[in-house]
């Protein structure tokens, strides 16, 4: 207790002797433990720190990849793209893409004899084709409802890609693959495989584009015969309203 009184310094003496009775220093005994309490409460840091590399922890979580947003398989709201064709006169065409409600996704392909309208409907997870129809030259409108309504018809895409993963009647056949393309060279690119009566369907996808290239055999066994390709060759962007 003599120590306590020789670190409390003069003035907490003279406060003692003025007033002449213990009770007063009995009196000043909770403030001074309270405020060496108060100390050790501010130096004792470390644990939150702690906590906040924690945190930094699960974020790196997040960075690894696993999410995937589907929207990454489309292109941009309002943009209209040219895939330049070969082996077939309707090979080139052009894909408009809009962004509906609903998570829901409309493209427009005009391949100079006809356009096809196709309408996707967007999960965390996949990505399904809800209306198909050809001869459409109107631009396709549909309410909320209208579009919750619609009826799967068939899986586009599945999340998380992997190779030999069976998508519908697709099989990926390749994945991290390079591809040349008028547009720009891509990495990371998976092929969908799709076979159907003796003929071969494949669809090239890139994340933050989706479709860039298409390929089609009618008779693989046949050496000479070509493949009818779609490639992507550019990509013109909607003016953003002001």
């Amino acid at each position: 207790m003599k120590y306590w009184v020789g670190a409390g310094g003069l003035a907490l003496i003279l406060t003692v002797a003025g007033c002449g009775t213990q009770d007063v220093a009995t009196e000043q005994e909770p403030e001074e433990v309270a405020v060496e309490e108060e100390t050790t409460e501010a130096v004792d840091q470390p644990e939150a720190e702690t906590e906040t590399e924690d945190s930094k922890g699960g974020d790196s979580h997040d960075d690894e990849g696993t999410a995937v947003d589907p929207y990454d398989y489309f292109l941009e709201d309002g943009s209209t793209a040219r895939f330049e064709g070969y082996g077939n006169e309707f090979a080139e065409f052009t894909l408009r893409t809009d962004y509906m409600e609903a998570n829901h996704v409309a493209t427009y392909e005009d391949n100079g004899g006809t356009v096809g309208l196709k309408v996707f409907r967007l999960h965390d997870d996949r990505i399904e084709l809800v209306k198909q129809e050809g001869e459409f030259y109107e631009d396709f409108e549909a309410s909320f409802e209208e579009l919750q309504a619609l009826e799967v018809i068939s899986t586009y895409l599945e999340f998380p890609i992997e190779q030999d993963q069976e998508i519908g009647d697709a099989t990926v056949v390749e994945t991290g693959a390079s591809l040349e393309t008028p547009y720009r060279n891509f990495e990371d690119v998976f092929v969908l495989e799709q076979e159907e009566e003796g003929s071969i369907n494949r669809n090239y996808f890139v994340e933050g584009f989706g479709e860039v290239k298409r390929e089609f055999r009618a008779n693989p066994d046949d050496p000479e015969e070509f493949w009818i390709t779609s490639t992507l060759a550019s990509i013109e962007l909607a003016e953003k309203k002001k």
